[in-house]
Parts: C-alpha cells; structure tokens; sequence
C-alpha cells in the first residue's frame, strides 16, 4: 500500500500537466497582428530640462515700495494693547520675519500709534505681515487716523477690510495726497487669521 500511493500521485500530477498543458485543443493562440491604423503614435516634445503645465506655475512677485523713505522706522511706537512677546515696537525694527510682529488682544478695537517726532509730510503707509507662505491669506478691517498733539485725531482713511496674501508680499499699501502729522494710527476692528490685529512693519512714506 506504502508503494501504490506514491505511483498514484504521480499518475494524477502527470494526468494535470497533459491536461493543461498538451491536451487537443489546449494549445495557445498564436499572438494576433495588430493593424497599422489601429496604432496611435505620439509625438514626445523635445526636453532638455523639466517641464510643467503653465496652469501649475506662479506667478513671482514683484515687491514696489511707496516712493520716497520710510520716516517711520526706529520711531516709537505705542499699542492699545499686545498679546504675549508681540510688543509694538517691532512694527518699526526694519524687520518682518520670525517673531518680529506686533498683535493686539482681542480687545477689539486694536490701536497702533506711531510718533514721527514732529509734523511730517507724506504720502504713503505701507502695512505689512510676515511674507513667508506660512502666514496664510487673510484679511484686516483697518482705518487710519492722524494728530499733531497724539490726544486728537481725525481719520486719513475709512474703515476697510484690506487683503494680506503671501501670494502678493503679506502686505497692503495706502495712498494719498500729501498730508502732515505728527502722529499716524491704525485702528483694527477684525482679523480672519487671529484674535488681534497683527503687524510686522509699519511703515510711512516721504518723497
């Protein structure tokens, strides 16, 4: 019995080879022709170096700052209020990366005065955020008031909700017709990416 099986076996594998592999009619179809206007032929662009679709590419930008000098910079600077590190004499350091920013509580509405010293004339205030992608898009209400004696002010500029993108430099840029002050505020009523108003440079143009 011990010598049957073993034979058996062998039978049965030999019987599945034959089957599978010899039996009439098993045999494989030889491959089909393919006809010649049956084939699509593409044609691949001549390519030297790495390509993308035009819809995938950004467009750089061009940072242009206001005409003139900024006759803010190292000028003081108070806040009606500042959240944690973010104290308001960073908006005048000449710097708008790392932790370099000012934010208010949120306390709406928000307070940034600068003293120019004396009565200057200018033209121009430039409002800028961080410029790295990480300070994603978002927007500011803002209005801008002047005052010679830092106690009364009258508005510059309305109330407006002004658009901060990375895309775009972080920053926002006001124009006008010459005008004199000694004191320049913004005042912040809303901002979609926290609970303060937020700056990194405050700056105020002179021809």
């Amino acid at each position: 019995m011990k010598v049957v099986r073993p034979i058996i076996i062998v039978i049965l594998l030999a019987v599945n080879i034959y089957l599978l592999g010899f039996a009439p009619g098993r045999a494989k179809e030889p491959p089909r022709q393919m006809d010649a206007d049956q084939v699509t032929v593409m044609q691949s662009p001549d390519q030297t170096e790495g390509m993308e679709h035009p819809d995938f590419k950004k467009k750089e930008y061009t940072l242009v700052l206001p005409e003139g000098t900024n006759i803010a910079l190292k000028k003081k600077v108070k806040a009606s209020s500042y959240a944690d590190v973010y104290t308001p004499k960073k908006v005048t350091d000449g710097k708008a990366t790392g932790v370099s920013y000012w934010e208010g509580k949120p306390d709406y509405p928000n307070y940034l005065t600068v003293d120019l010293e004396s009565i200057q004339t200018f033209h121009a205030i430039r409002i800028a955020l961080n410029p790295m992608a990480i300070w994603g898009k978002r927007t500011q209400t803002i209005a801008v008031q002047i005052s010679d004696d830092g106690e009364n002010f009258t508005t510059l500029a309305g109330e407006k909700q002004y658009t901060f993108d990375p895309d775009t430099g972080n920053e926002v840029q006001i124009l006008f017709d010459d005008t004199q002050a000694r004191y320049v505020e913004l005042v912040f009523t809303e901002n979609s990416g926290a609970g303060g108003g937020q700056v990194a440079e405050f700056e105020i143009y002179q021809k």
